[in-house]
């Protein structure tokens, strides 16, 4: 008995549902003028809205880092061909996993990005014109506690003002959380992906360039820092002991044209020449010895060196992101047919269910 009950109960509930939805429904074709309207007033904001908002302009730059591999990456290699992967430990470093993420969007690179010269003038940086293009030096004017023009090209990044500084960092931030999209297309490849959009498409076209360009000079500083001394170091000593031999080979030429007018009974002529000569002897062994370990430095460090390589990038007129108008008014009218909808059933059912 209580079964069937329950049966019934659930029956005559959705019965109700069932009835509730199709007087819902009967009510909002009563007021189908009322909808349209709402509507057609939602799609007209939205193609406004579509006018409105400015045009981005995408800059893309796709490259890629070889490095050469060490005797590490050839064990990794002839373990691959038997199922081991060991590869891991050979591929750490600053463009490898998640790494390049956060390098390539950190704020020190985007600020020495932004503080290149936009023009060959110099009087107008990167920085400038992304403040000029999205209306923030207007703001920055019109502000009660600024009340002044900014310009970042009057000063060096290391004696900024405060204040300048301080909208720098703005900037920087605004452009890592909006603007700047840094990826890499594939996991298992090597590729980087580095898309910037801003509302200049020259700004768009120098950020993304100069900022790889930063980016990848400093990855290579870094990894060829040490060597890159070493080899300074024994060419100042080449130059140095080259220099030094030079006047050592003038002076053993002219010891000996000396010997050819003295008088042959003094013993002690030779002496002199002799000592030139063994230190002329000298100088040159070890010079010759310093130009191999020079030789053998230039050879490390060239296969130290990674090789940056650009696969694909943007070329002028770059590719604009401009809002559909379609897609923009459909969006409109539907949110405006919805929103009007719920507002006629709340004031129905205010009506049917409060009294006075």
């Amino acid at each position: 008995m209580n079964r069937e009950q329950l049966r019934l109960e659930n029956e005559i509930s959705i019965k109700d549902f069932v009835e509730k939805i199709f007087k819902i429904w009967h009510y909002l074709l009563k007021k189908w003028v009322i909808i349209l309207l709402a509507g057609f007033l939602g799609l007209l904001l939205g193609c406004l809205t579509a006018w409105l908002l400015p045009v981005k302009y995408q800059s893309r730059i796709t490259f890629i880092v070889e490095e050469n591999k060490t005797s590490l990456g050839g064990l990794a290699a002839i373990a691959g061909q038997f199922g081991f992967d060991i590869g891991g430990a050979s591929n750490a470093g600053v463009f490898s996993g998640k790494n390049v993420l956060l390098f390539l969007t950190s704020e020190n690179l985007c600020r020495e990005t932004l503080l290149t010269n936009y023009d060959s003038s110099g009087k107008v940086l990167l920085a400038d014109k992304y403040a000029e293009v999205n209306l923030l030096k207007r703001k920055w004017q019109d502000s009660k506690k600024i009340k002044r023009e900014i310009n970042f090209s009057k000063y060096k990044n290391e004696n900024m003002p405060r204040l300048e500084d301080s909208l720098l960092q703005l900037i920087i931030r605004q452009i890592i959380k909006k603007d700047l999209l840094v990826e890499k297309p594939d996991n298992d490849a090597s590729f980087i992906e580095v898309t910037i959009s801003t509302r200049d498409e020259l700004l768009s076209k120098y950020f993304s360039e100069r900022l790889v360009k930063i980016a990848t000079d400093r990855y290579v500083e870094s990894k060829t820092r040490v060597k890159t001394l070493n080899v300074a170091k024994l060419q100042r000593r080449a130059d140095s002991l080259g220099a030094l031999l030079n006047n050592k080979t003038y002076s053993a030429a002219s010891t000996q044209q000396m010997l050819v007018d003295l008088n042959p009974a003094l013993r002690t002529a030779p002496v002199a020449a002799e000592i030139t000569t063994r230190d002329k002897t000298m100088i040159a062994t070890i010079f010759a010895e310093v130009v191999k370990n020079l030789e053998i430095a230039k050879v490390a460090l060239s296969q130290e060196t990674p090789v940056v390589q650009i696969i694909d990038q943007s070329y002028l007129p770059l590719k604009k992101e401009k809002y559909s108008f379609l897609i923009c008014g459909l969006s409109g009218a539907l949110i405006g047919a919805v929103i009007i909808s719920l507002i006629l059933l709340t004031r129905h059912w205010w009506k049917n269910n409060m009294n006075f």
